[in-house]
């Protein structure tokens, strides 16, 4: 792959040539674009492949004036500094029009309809350094100001030094030509504004912001990954019948009564039905009640799936699997480990198997080498790995988004199987947004997703054939279940009443554990000080929010599990998806039904057959207004009230016929605006506009982080981050901050800024509670203590 050449000194970087790297970047660009099945009209993958390499190839040719050379040789980091303001050091821009020059060149032979495709280019190499802008404005910056900066650049590009540079790498192409038509071609690119509008509007489908999106992602990747001079690793094997062995292994694939028979039921018609499937379809679910191993299952069905895919299609898929809480990441990346271990006798290297979240260890491992900080967090977040295991935030972020660091891992998508798990916590108003991206992303990128979820949302409908069911029999297996029965009271309650209330029923019901679950944190603390005042010795109390920090939270899901006394569990919704604790008795304040069913599904999770459970929906008040008021739209409650109305006494088997009823409400009555504009602006490649309105999760209120110092390990955690301060060197300071960057945050909460206004240091912008000032400001068991009034949501 790498090229030298003896007869020049240009560097892109202090230890590297320009050719060399250069040569690199395109290569790796081919490489990439060559090694997945992709299906645009008019571009095949042998000419996506060219342009690739041809992006890559001119990506830095601006590294060539003497500005940047000065720049980059400069060791004194006053001067260097000096040099780096200089606006004639930049190299984006009139990189951006030689790619421009030279695809237009390429693609007049290839096909005049791709007039579009330098354009692109352009647009991609300008902003290789940065977040991407609309394209509109980025032409328009080639304005007179900028054209005379660019003449210079070319005056101060040494042509005989260029032209070394780029006779190997693009042969036909004359540099000193382009060097002396700066002026024209920046003139015909600004012209070009409204033929690409007019282009895109006409066109009138995220087409074109995919192509762009993955040509840009490809580049960023390449251009990182020789940077950091990473090689590319080799792809592990993985066998399709690893869950299959690990089930061997734990005896669960005999037939046995009760729930297990109906997990191995499942697992075995899910797995079977993958042999069968068309693989011209490309959008499935697994739609299968709470608790019954979906987890292991959807890893089992993504690897046969894999399995086919290669015999059939000739190319083999990484598995993204994606999931919308940190604690079921956690939870569901130590199953798939666990699975590894225990068949293959070794933790899996994290080319195999990787997590990734804000919040990951920046651990990365292939064979026996483990790269350093900053390579291991460029690996992670490439998401250079087979299976990749993550958030809901960092993947719809991947897709939609203007953010150079989001986007370098796009063109992972492509050829995935992407699995989908809690699918029903996706936003309604984004539905039809994610509908037309994931059509769109399935046709072109060859990318398979499953939706797996107990609650289908109506995204797609099943009896149009939009989706394909793997579950062949599933309305049988919701018939099945008899665990608990479902009770919604209508009637308004206050706080006081329902605290007292609970106490009752617990001192009555005195064989049953109790999950109490809030809307708000200031009701889940008066609820859990009310039932402990006092507590009784033969019960274990516990008290979970977002104001516990991470490390007490994770400490005290294992003691709900491990405890032998009897246990009343008091929490914020926090606990509704994928916990994995089991309760006689839940009551829950209104929340919409997928929340309702979610929460359900931690009573009777195991199936006890000789005591069925309980849950109660009630509707809390404070002085002033109901408290699902604080959290949810009012549209979904409306939903769900209407839903649930007369309905009595709701059984398990009623569930898959009431969410189905619940999910048609929504689809009927919903408002598409919100992923109407959000679908123009991608339709426009309107950058802004998805900067501006595109958020999974919604940010109701300015938010502090702040470090609790609870234990004499948060004490030194604390003086480590003091001490990064004293770094001067800014890479030297990330890694060091990178090594124990988990840990750090195991002791941070986020709070309503105005909450802890004196907390906050304005340097650093996170907050600390020193350990003597701990009972002024964090209860040891309902967390942090706030400073005023008002109503704290979660």
């Amino acid at each position: 792959m790498v090229r030298e050449l003896s007869s020049y000194e240009l560097l892109s970087h202090p230890e590297k040539t320009l050719h060399t790297h250069l040569g690199n970047v395109a290569d790796l660009s081919r490489i990439t674009i060559n090694s997945k099945n992709l299906n645009f009209e008019n571009l095949d993958v042998n000419i996506l492949a060219d342009i690739s390499y041809i992006i890559g190839a001119c990506h830095d040719l601006g590294k060539a004036t003497r500005y940047f050379q000065d720049y980059i040789r400069e060791t004194d980091e006053q001067r260097k500094l000096k040099f780096k303001n200089n606006p004639l050091t930049r190299h984006g821009l009139i990189s951006a029009v030689f790619t421009y020059y030279v695809l237009k060149q390429h693609i007049q032979e290839k096909n005049e309809e791709l007039f579009f495709i330098p354009l692109f280019g352009y647009l991609a190499v300008k902003r290789h350094h940065g977040n991407l802008n609309n394209p509109i404005l980025e032409l328009l910056a080639l304005d007179d100001e900028n054209i005379e900066y660019l003449k210079k650049q070319a005056e101060a590009i040494d042509s005989k030094q260029i032209n070394e540079v780029y006779q190997s790498l693009l042969p036909d192409i004359n540099t000193n030509d382009f060097l002396k038509q700066i002026e024209p071609l920046s003139i015909e690119i600004k012209k070009s504004k409204r033929q690409l509008a007019r282009h895109l509007k006409i066109e009138g489908s995220t087409y074109s912001y995919i192509l762009f999106q993955l040509l840009y992602s490809v580049l960023l990747n390449s251009d990182k990954t020789d940077a950091a001079s990473l090689s590319m690793s080799t792809r592990p094997k993985i066998s399709p019948l690893l869950v299959d062995e690990y089930r061997k292994f734990k005896k669960w694939n005999n037939t046995e009564e009760g729930i297990n028979n109906i997990r191995n039921l499942i697992y075995s018609d899910v797995t079977d039905e993958i042999k069968n499937i068309n693989l011209d379809h490309r959008i499935y679910s697994l739609n299968v009640p709470t608790g019954t191993g979906k987890t292991l299952t959807s890893f089992s069905l993504s690897l046969k799936l894999r399995e086919k895919i290669e015999s059939e299609l000739n190319y083999s898929p990484k598995i993204i699997y994606s999931l919308p809480f940190l604690s079921i990441i956690d939870q569901n990346y130590s199953v798939f480990e666990d699975v590894f271990k225990t068949i293959y006798e070794d933790d899996p290297d994290t080319s195999t198997l990787l997590k990734h979240h804000h919040l990951s260890d920046i651990q990365y491992t292939f064979q026996d080498d483990e790269f350093k900080e900053d390579k291991a967090l460029l690996l992670i977040e490439g998401w250079n790995s087979e299976i990749v295991v993550t958030t809901f935030v960092q993947f719809f972020h991947t897709l939609i988004s203007n953010r150079n660091r989001s986007l370098r891992k796009f063109h992972s998508i492509a050829n995935s199987i992407i699995i989908l798990d809690e699918v029903q916590s996706i936003p309604h108003k984004y539905w039809l947004l994610f509908k037309e991206l994931i059509i769109t992303l399935s046709k072109h990128l060859n990318t398979y997703f499953v939706f797996v979820t107990a609650t289908q949302p109506l995204i797609f409908n099943e009896n149009e054939g939009e989706i394909v069911e793997l579950a062949k029999n599933k309305n049988d297996y919701f018939s099945k279940f008899d665990r608990i029965s479902l009770q919604y009271l209508p009637e308004p309650m206050s706080l006081d009443d329902f605290k007292e209330k609970a106490r009752l029923d617990i001192e009555t019901m005195e064989n049953n554990d109790f999950l109490i679950v809030l809307n708000t944190i200031n009701a889940s603390k008066k609820v859990y000080e009310h039932l402990t005042s006092p507590k009784k010795q033969s019960i274990d109390y516990f008290y979970l929010s977002t104001h516990i920090t991470p490390k007490e939270r994770l400490e005290r899901i294992k003691q709900i599990k491990n405890t032998k006394k009897r246990r009343v569990i008091v929490s914020t919704q926090l606990i509704e998806a994928g916990v994995d604790i089991d309760v006689d008795v839940v009551y829950r304040d209104m929340s919409t039904l997928d929340s309702i069913n979610q929460v359900a599904g931690r009573c009777n999770r195991n199936f006890d057959t000789k005591k069925k459970g309980e849950v109660k929906i009630f509707i809390l008040k404070d002085e002033i207004k109901e408290y699902y008021k604080y959290i949810y739209p009012a549209f979904l409650i409306d939903k769900t009230k209407e839903t649930l109305a007369g309905t009595g006494i709701i059984e398990e088997k009623q569930f898959l016929e009431l969410n189905n009823e619940y999910f048609k409400k929504i689809k009927e009555t919903q408002s598409e605006d919100e992923a109407k504009k959000i679908l123009d602006a991608l339709h426009n490649m309107r950058f802004d506009y998805i900067k501006e309105n595109f958020h999974l999760i919604e940010n109701d209120y300015e938010k502090a982080d702040v470090f609790i110092e609870i234990d004499d390990n948060a004490h030194a955690i604390w003086q480590q981050f003091k001490a990064l301060r004293e770094i001067k060197n800014s890479l030297e300071r990330k890694n060091k901050f990178l090594n124990f960057k988990k840990q750090f945050y195991e002791y941070v909460i986020s709070v309503p800024k105005s909450k802890a206004p004196a907390l906050v240091d304005s340097d650093t912008g996170i907050g600390y509670i020193p350990y003597d000032k701990l009972n002024d400001w964090y209860n040891e068991e309902t967390g942090f203590i706030a400073k005023d009034g008002g109503t704290l949501i979660t």
